[in-house]
């Protein structure tokens, strides 16, 4: 088995507890999870499990380390430390839904991963005009749609499926009542 293969089935089910009633694509977020964690490689994911590149930020109480960051302004930024794959793309995840900016480009909403993808370019997730592409090779070379596929439950748009139902009741009750 291939250390790639290895990876995903290692992770797989994570991605699919973290990401289930989100509205994230769980193939997204594996995707996203190989491509910024160097498939597991960096020193970040490897020694303190974040998988996403996470800095400390405002608000995060928890563990960090100082690292070398010689692509940023800084030579050194603060990222932080989780116990576990499943804690840093929670964490990921929460990251995209505290930002207003990920609903407003329809992330949430997205019907397809190619379509979150673009979504997240969109919003400004990356600087990389190849992002959405290079991440949606991920998904169809390594099968990552079979991870959307797995996850218990639907992902609903309350926005639409709470009418909806509402509509539907409101119709079998007058039908019942032979109103209509």
């Amino acid at each position: 088995m291939s250390f790639q293969r290895d990876f995903i089935d290692n992770n797989s089910k994570a991605v699919i507890r973290a990401s289930k009633g989100t509205g994230i694509f769980p193939s997204v977020s594996m995707a996203q999870m190989i491509i910024e964690s160097g498939w597991g490689k960096d020193t970040l994911p490897r020694k303190y499990n974040n998988y996403f590149g996470i800095k400390k930020g405002s608000g995060w109480n928890g563990r960090t380390v100082w690292l070398p960051t010689p692509k940023d302004a800084k030579p050194y930024s603060e990222f932080r430390v989780y116990n576990n794959s499943l804690e840093s793309i929670k964490d990921h995840i929460s990251f995209l839904q505290k930002n207003k900016r990920y609903e407003k480009n329809g992330v949430f909403n997205s019907q397809t991963p190619e379509q979150q993808l673009y979504a997240l370019k969109r919003a400004g997730y990356a600087e990389s005009a190849n992002y959405a592409p290079a991440l949606i090779n991920l998904i169809s070379d390594y099968g990552l749609k079979s991870l959307d596929k797995q996850r218990s439950g639907l992902i609903i748009n309350k926005k639409v499926i709470i009418p909806t139902l509402l509509i539907g009741s409101v119709l079998l009750i007058l039908k019942e009542e032979r109103i209509i």
